[in-house]
């Protein structure tokens, strides 16, 4: 090489490359500026709106710090919301998770009519949530409905008296109507991973001479570990912030017995139209989903090293 000869620095992309990167962005955008538009605008502007006093009933709003968080903790009631809401989401949550458990463990067995009975135990999840409400209300009515009519038969209710209208069995309901709406989904994934554990395991806790419970306990548990901790974590999102059902059933009544976080959030924009105080319980609901989002994140991290 001699002195006169140039060397060229080497190109970073070549025509092709970037033809095939620009072609992955373009792709892109359109799903980028979806999320922008329609996930992160959203979250931001709550932000805001939560330190301000805007009402659906005034033009304008102007910030007033952190008045509506101060609000919020300084009110009894939302203690007892809060509670709620907890109570709430933790029986449902175990209540799907058991179930769906139970439920997998008889479905992964050989059977005739397997398929048939799988598809069978799905139609809760089709099922509309309305149409669970009305169907509900309309069997715990306090003057025709038939479950009613049972219990005051056998002396658990009064006369024209029904659960959804007593404080403590009201929230039991609700729990028990959105198990069995949602036990499908955790039975699923829990049958998909039982069919994934390797029977080589089951044969030799077999021969050891194990039975079935001992198998149960010390195979199928913990070879179980990390579905449920995923499954935990999304149906605790998912049931935190449903608001369906519960509004249809009982509307948070009676007396607030299952008024919980996102019916106090309708409430306080729809009822008293107090959009910034609404914005804040939002808030507060969304860091504890949030918080929920992390430990996910990291279990799944976990799982897949």
């Amino acid at each position: 090489m001699t002195s006169g000869t140039l060397i060229k620095p080497p190109r970073l992309f070549t025509s092709y490359e970037r033809r095939h990167r620009l072609i992955g962005l373009a792709f892109a955008i359109p799903v980028i500026v979806f999320l922008l538009a329609f996930v992160l605008y959203p979250v931001l502007y709550n932000v805001w709106l939560s330190f301000t006093n805007a009402s659906l009933i005034k033009k304008t709003s102007s910030f007033v710090g952190i008045d509506n968080y101060i609000k919020i903790f300084s009110n009894k009631l939302f203690l007892k919301y809060f509670w709620n809401t907890i109570r709430w989401t933790f029986f449902s949550v175990l209540g799907q998770l058991v179930l769906g458990l139970a439920i997998a463990l008889l479905i992964a067995r050989p059977m005739k009519g397997g398929t048939a009975l799988r598809s069978f135990l799905l139609i809760p999840y089709v099922v509309p949530a309305v149409t669970l409400a009305l169907v509900s209300k309309w069997i715990m009515n306090s003057d025709y409905g038939i479950v009613s009519y049972w219990l005051q038969q056998a002396g658990l209710v009064e006369a024209r008296q029904s659960l959804l209208a007593m404080q403590g069995p009201a929230m039991w309901v609700v729990v028990i109507l959105n198990v069995w709406r949602s036990y499908p989904f955790p039975m699923l994934i829990y049958w998909a991973a039982l069919k994934s554990i390797d029977k080589q395991i089951y044969e030799a806790a077999t021969v050891d001479g194990a039975g079935k419970w001992k198998t149960f306990l010390h195979i199928t548990l913990p070879q179980l570990k990390n579905t449920t901790i995923v499954l935990a974590v999304l149906r605790i999102i998912w049931t935190a912030t449903y608001y369906d059902l519960i509004f249809m059933v009982t509307g948070g009544g009676p007396s607030g017995s299952t008024t919980h976080l996102p019916i106090l959030i309708y409430q306080a924009s729809f009822g008293s139209y107090q959009i910034g105080y609404a914005a804040a319980i939002a808030m507060i609901l969304g860091v504890l989903m949030f918080a929920c989002i992390i430990f996910y994140v990291v279990k799944s991290g976990l799982t897949e090293d």
